[in-house]
């Protein structure tokens, strides 16, 4: 077995402008990126491009709400200034 780590790096498809995002909502407004825990992909946070990856992803959402007794809600964000980038 390699020491390397295991990276996923699959072509570029499409320009990405907006991501659906999965938040814990509390009391005071603050939130958190909600993760759950999948097959092969272990944590992996409720973040996608895809609108409708973002819809099946509610149902894992919902059952991150019941476990964790904390309210969920889908949000979405669009690009908007490009603050840092490799070499």
């Amino acid at each position: 077995m390699s020491d390397e780590p295991l990276i996923h790096s699959p072509d570029n498809v499409e320009r990405i402008d907006r991501l659906y995002v999965f938040l814990s909502i509390d009391d005071e407004g603050k939130n958190g990126i909600v993760a759950e825990i999948l097959p092969v992909l272990g944590s992996t946070p409720l973040v996608t491009a895809s609108l409708y990856i973002a819809e099946t992803m509610k149902t894992l959402a919902q059952d991150v709400a019941k476990r964790t007794g904390k309210t969920v809600g889908m949000f979405a964000f669009r690009r908007e200034t490009q603050l840092w980038q490799t070499d």
